[in-house]
């Protein structure tokens, strides 16, 4: 698994315990995946392709909980962006 995705993961859980999001399904909503989508990048080795968040994924994200995208690189330990940085995220709905 990549380092981004390893803090992706780790991210998600951070705002969850910090009371940030009640439920990792928000998060999944935000980004315009699903849990089964999650569940192949947690467990790659159980599948015969690999599976990852994108850098849109990773841009949405961070642009929506102001999330260091450094961090999420592993390049800086900083979980936060230290000034809040405003853009417009257009936030897409799961087409099923």
């Amino acid at each position: 698994m990549f380092i981004s995705d390893q803090n992706m993961i780790k991210a998600f859980d951070l705002l969850k315990e910090s009371g940030v999001v009640k439920f990792y399904v928000e998060i999944y909503e935000i980004l315009g995946v699903d849990k089964s989508w999650v569940h192949r990048i947690k467990n790659q080795e159980k599948h015969d392709q690999s599976y990852h968040f994108t850098v849109e994924h990773i841009r949405i994200f961070c642009d929506y909980f102001n999330i260091n995208s450094n961090y999420i690189f592993g390049l800086e330990s900083d979980f936060y962006r230290k000034n809040r940085v405003t853009h417009s995220v257009t936030l897409k709905k799961k087409v099923n």
